[in-house]
């Protein structure tokens, strides 16, 4: 808890594939998951997240024609009210806490003053720190993120490292990423894969250190 772990590893290592597993996108084929002391094999998407561990994709996935704050609505919506209720079509602002958790992840994410901009008006940089919003909005206490700096300029990966560095003041973070210079800034903990398997675990100084993943790499 409270840490940044990064998974890294060549191409092909399965890196996302334990990403999609540990948010319930794919169960495993042998083996079983945990999470707070509690098995969560199988549990799928909706259960995962309810649980608290919330996912950014690698490919933005954001609603673009909403605006920010609309966008941040829907899993703060669904972090506040849980799974299926019979009063779905009463007025959303009368849920409590809503507008309070939007407010406070449009701040952690640094697009307060883009609030009532449309989403898909935004920079490529910002767009991807609505997608850590996406995630952060339904208050995890996991938060996996997934190659977060993919495609951003190094202006806009500095201001992601900065995000990155605020948000686990809240959250204990795993994240995939190929920018090394991202990983050894960010990361507590490095673990390093290759075809499926782990083959080094340690601080950023041991796994610099590390034979193997050099040779891997």
């Amino acid at each position: 808890a409270g840490t940044i772990t990064a998974l890294i590893g060549p191409n092909g290592a399965g890196k996302s594939t334990i990403f999609k597993m540990l948010a319930g996108e794919i169960a495993p084929t042998g083996g079983d998951i945990s999470f707070k002391g509690e098995r969560i094999t199988g549990y799928g998407v909706t259960r995962t997240a309810q649980l608290g561990i919330g996912k950014s994709h690698q490919i933005t996935q954001i609603f673009p024609s909403l605006s920010v704050t609309e966008n941040l609505m829907i899993p703060a919506l669904a972090a506040r009210r849980g799974a299926f209720r019979g009063d779905m079509f009463r007025s959303i602002r009368g849920v409590d806490g809503l507008a309070e958790l939007v407010e406070r992840t449009l701040a952690a994410v640094g697009l307060a003053d883009r609030a009532g901009l449309r989403a898909g008006d935004l920079a490529y940089g910002e767009k991807r720190r609505l997608e850590i919003g996406l995630a952060f909005a339904t208050e995890p206490q996991l938060l996996l993120l997934d190659e977060p700096a993919a495609g951003m300029s190094p202006n806009e990966t500095s201001e992601t490292v900065a995000l990155i560095q605020h948000l686990r003041s809240s959250v204990t973070i795993v994240i995939v990423e190929h920018d090394m210079d991202v990983v050894f800034g960010l990361a507590d903990r490095i673990m390093v894969m290759q075809n499926g398997a782990t083959i080094a675990y340690g601080t950023p100084a041991e796994i610099r250190a590390d034979a193997r993943v050099r040779e891997a790499y």
